[in-house]
């Protein structure tokens, strides 16, 4: 026995299989758009992680130049 699938829309349930051809489709484009939008804060999330850590990264080779040049300079 399939399971049907179960669409709730303003706290009411409703079967997949029961909704207009139109009403399907759109049901799909909101799922496809929760999707992407889940999909696009992962990659949001990854460069901010990558962005920090290459602000970290230049943050330390300019303090590290500056200290070579202060040593120099005394």
């Amino acid at each position: 026995m399939s399971e049907e699938r179960k669409i709730t829309i303003d706290e009411k349930e409703y079967d997949f299989d029961s909704l207009s051809q139109e009403q399907q489709i759109l049901v799909e484009h909101v799922e496809t758009c929760r999707r992407n939008k889940s999909q696009l804060m992962f990659q949001i999330d990854k460069e901010n992680v990558a962005e920090g850590a290459f602000v970290k990264m230049l943050t330390e080779s300019v303090n590290k130049k500056d200290d070579k040049k202060e040593e120099k300079d005394a």
